[in-house]
């Protein structure tokens, strides 16, 4: 058994990944489950500058480093839209929290929200049938559910905006 008084001159190499590469081989070989495409999105997510390329900042998964050679997702001019960015990617592939049914009921076209182990119920009614709604709404509560994300959204949007959020904020809390 080592203790930190064994010391060796030779550092040891660095691991791109912990598991062997046959062991990789075989997952690779597998089909992936169902949220696979929600577990590739999911970060959690770092900004970064890029060496050599002045103003433009790197989004990376916070394990990842552009000094070891890990490739960004993105590679954007404006940190306030890799903000945006960074808070998007984990909310693009999750399972959907609200849908729209086809079919229109007497109220309307039903918009049903999932709730977790609840299952799928109807939140309530369109009165037509857009699924971009749908969308906006599922993009809006998984934001709305993190505090993180929240937190960097109001980072993209500058201080003068964060200012008058709290401005707004403190209006409201007297009422």
């Amino acid at each position: 058994m080592r203790s930190s008084h064994d010391v060796t001159s030779v550092p040891a190499p660095s691991l791109d990944n912990a598991f062997a590469p046959a062991y990789l081989a075989r997952l690779r070989e597998q089909d992936d489950v169902l949220t696979a495409a929600e577990a590739e999105l999911a970060g959690p997510w770092k900004i970064e500058p890029v060496p050599g390329r002045p103003g433009a900042v790197a989004i990376l998964r916070l394990w990842e480093d552009l000094a070891i050679g890990d490739a960004p997702v993105a590679v954007l001019w404006h940190l306030e839209t890799a903000r945006l960015l960074s808070v998007l990617l984990p909310v693009l592939d999750r399972e959907p929290l609200f849908y729209l049914e086809e079919g229109a009921a007497s109220e309307g076209y039903p918009l049903v929200a999932v709730f977790g182990e609840q299952g799928p119920q109807v939140a309530g009614w369109l009165d037509r049938h857009e699924p971009r709604w749908a969308e906006g709404l599922h993009l809006l509560e998984a934001i709305v559910r993190s505090p993180l994300a929240l937190a960097t959204l109001l980072e993209a949007a500058g201080p003068g905006a964060e200012e008058q959020v709290g401005r707004i904020r403190a209006r409201r809390q007297r009422a």
